[in-house]
C-alpha cells in the first residue's frame, strides 16, 4: 500500500511575511476542516479542473474565430463574384434605364387631386 501513495511535504517560514499570510489563510479557509492536508488536495484539485475548463474554452474560442473568418471569405468571395459576374453582363444597366424612364415620366397636367390631397391644397392656400 505504500508503495501506491506519493505525498508532497510543504514547509512555510514563518518569518518570511508573505508565507506565514499563506499558512495563515490555508488554515483559516480550512476551518473546520478534517485536516489541512485534504483541504489542500481539494484546492489544488478545484484550481486543475478550473485551469484545464479555461484552456478549453480558449481552444473552443479560437476554433470558433477560425470558422467564421473562413466563412466570411468563402462569402466575400462569392459576392465578388456575383458583382463581377453582373458587371461583365450588358442586361442590368438596360433594366434600370428602362425603369428609370418609367418613373422620370411625369403627366402634363392633372385635373383633379386624388380625395385625399384636396384638403392639403386648402391648408396651403
Amino acid at each position: 500500500m505504500a508503495g501506491k501513495q506519493k505525498s508532497v511535504f510543504i514547509r512555510f517560514n514563518m518569518s518570511d511575511e508573505a508565507e506565514c499570510d499563506l499558512y495563515m489563510k490555508l488554515a483559516e479557509v480550512a476551518g473546520s476542516s478534517s485536516s489541512l492536508t485534504s483541504y489542500v488536495k481539494r484546492a489544488l484539485e478545484e484550481h486543475f479542473s478550473v485551469k484545464m475548463e479555461i484552456t478549453g474554452r480558449q481552444e473552443f474560442h479560437e476554433q470558433m474565430l477560425l470558422a467564421v473568418r473562413e466563412e466570411m471569405q468563402v462569402q466575400g468571395m462569392k459576392l465578388v463574384g456575383a458583382l463581377l459576374a453582373g458587371i461583365s453582363t450588358g442586361n442590368v444597366p438596360a433594366r434600370q434605364n428602362e425603369v428609370g424612364e418609367k418613373e422620370t415620366v411625369l403627366p402634363d397636367a392633372c385635373e383633379k387631386l386624388p380625395d385625399e390631397l384636396s384638403g392639403v391644397l386648402d391648408l396651403i392656400r
